[in-house]
């Protein structure tokens, strides 16, 4: 006996020839599995991977998979860049999950006679799409750019000082633009966005499965993109670099050997968590050689609305 798990592969859920004693229908977490599920004995679970919510963040994916022992699943893929990505196949078979496919007898084929690791060591053997410690090393083939929607807006927020906020102003932009868009943020590398509890917010652990992340995303308006220490600019149709402008921060800044005032001249600088009136910025300018984009004062990431970062956003062209 075995049960379904389906969301919107119906075209191959719909069509198994295999004996289902129960049928769950939606998106899951790992939390609904245990509430679902208890006190139910069956053998294999056939999973479409688009029933487990925000599948494509991979550490989601991978503590939802582990409710079950990696034999007992049989995973029904969709015919997504996401799933049709070589290092994503790797990844799962790393992981020690077997079994999986795209279509109904290949589900069917698999509940009777379970791939083992001959069957699929192929995905092993393919050269990783991207390595990380070399920049050169990227191909056409995984461009994001190449199947980007045009329509959307990717923003990158980088902080150029310490702890200028990136991570809090991409939660409170997002608070206030998915009132008239469609928005999804992501984490690079780091994982302080989970304190929020957002479930617009996803992680990602490397630039290879931050390039997958995003083509799932592609019908979002709008993606923005806690860069940390990513340079992001072949990614992001812009990037915002904040700074907060206290006397031991910017005179580290100053004297760190980078050229902050012919970078400014060049990229989108935010004064972040500023103390300084607007009236000053001329001041401040012609003081440090930096060019400001934006006076950022300092908000309440609690409340859902913030004048500062509304009237940051409007400078961004967005509608508030």
């Amino acid at each position: 006996m075995n049960i379904a798990i389906k969301n919107e592969n119906i075209n191959v859920m719909n069509f198994l020839d295999v004996e289902i004693i129960k049928t769950l229908d939606g998106s899951f977490t790992k939390e609904d599995l245990e509430r679902e599920l208890i006190n139910l004995y069956y053998n294999k679970v056939i999973l479409d991977i688009t029933a487990i919510k925000n599948y494509y963040d991979q550490d989601t994916l991978f503590n939802f998979l582990s409710y079950w022992e990696p034999s007992r699943i049989i995973l029904v893929l969709n015919n997504t860049e996401f799933c049709n990505n070589p290092a994503f196949l790797k990844k799962l078979v790393e992981k020690g999950y077997y079994n999986f496919s795209k279509n109904a007898s290949g589900i069917s084929f698999l509940v009777n006679k379970p791939n083992t690791l001959d069957d699929v060591k192929k995905y092993l053997e393919g050269e990783t799409l991207y390595n990380p410690l070399n920049k050169n090393e990227i191909t056409a083939e995984e461009n994001y750019y190449i199947n980007k929607n045009k329509k959307q807006k990717v923003i990158g927020i980088k902080n150029i000082t310490p702890h200028a906020g990136a991570t809090t102003l991409m939660y409170m932009m997002l608070k206030m633009l998915k009132v008239n868009y469609s928005v999804k943020g992501i984490e690079y590398l780091k994982k302080d966005s989970i304190f929020f509890n957002s479930e617009d917010i996803i992680s990602s652990d490397s630039l290879e499965d931050l390039k997958i992340k995003l083509k799932t995303l592609y019908t979002f308006d709008i993606i923005i993109i806690d860069l940390n220490d990513l340079d992001g600019s072949e990614i992001c149709d812009e990037v915002l670099y904040l700074m907060e402008g206290g006397t031991i921060r910017l005179s580290k800044l100053l004297k760190s050997g980078q050229n902050i005032s012919e970078f400014s001249n060049n990229h989108k600088i935010i004064l972040a968590r500023s103390t300084i009136k607007d009236s000053d910025i001329v001041n401040f300018t012609y003081e440090t050689k930096i060019n400001i984009f934006y006076n950022l004062t300092d908000f309440n990431d609690r409340e859902n609305n913030s004048k500062s970062v509304g009237t940051l956003l409007n400078k961004l062209e967005f509608k508030i």
